[in-house]
């Protein structure tokens, strides 16, 4: 079984984002092979990063981060679900991720992305994070437009939009379960 981290794309306030959240969270709820849980960076109050060492290290020095770092630790994969801000993610997502790292290594991620462009941008420059933090990202992405998913200011995609989500998590379980036994080589590499 295979645990994955819903992380929500921003903190701000009347944003799309919790919707696209939900409806990633109700598609895993129907799956046997994954458990999966929204985990918001928001609810650990992280200010603008003020770890003096560098995340690498994994040597925090606040409760916050320990707190965010220890979350994160928990799961075997992650889903990112992120707006596009001025062609990018969000700064409070690039503030949350630059708090952690090893929490990340030898994980595997997928991306659900929106925006005016469907918030391609903003993916592609979450890839480059990620990989830095030697996280495996699977191809397949849900992509959804705020003109053609969002009626009213409700999320509601359409079927095209919606269909490469699945073969994204079908992509998770597999490369997840690979990435469990790079994890454990890496750890007896360190005993």
């Amino acid at each position: 079984m295979l645990t994955i981290a819903i992380i929500p794309g921003t903190t701000r306030p009347g944003a799309l984002n919790p919707q696209v959240v939900q409806w990633v969270s109700d598609q895993l709820a129907g799956r046997d092979d994954v458990t999966a849980e929204v985990v918001d960076f928001g609810a650990f109050d992280l200010p603008l990063l003020d770890e003096v060492i560098p995340a690498g290290a994994k040597r925090y020095e606040n409760a916050h981060t320990k707190a965010w770092g220890a979350k994160l630790d928990e799961f075997d994969a992650f889903i990112f679900v992120t707006p596009e801000y001025n062609h990018s993610i969000s700064g409070s997502m690039k503030n949350a991720l630059d708090f952690v790292a090893t929490e990340f290594n030898h994980k595997v991620a997928g991306i659900v992305n929106y925006g005016a462009d469907k918030g391609v941008r903003a993916a592609e420059h979450l890839r480059h994070i990620l990989a830095n933090y030697k996280v495996a990202v699977v191809r397949d992405q849900a992509s959804f437009s705020i003109f053609t998913d969002v009626a009213d200011g409700t999320f509601a995609p359409t079927e095209v939009s919606a269909a490469p989500f699945a073969s994204m998590v079908d992509d998770l379980v597999a490369w997840g379960g690979a990435l469990k036994g790079v994890r454990e080589a890496r750890q007896s590499l360190t005993v």
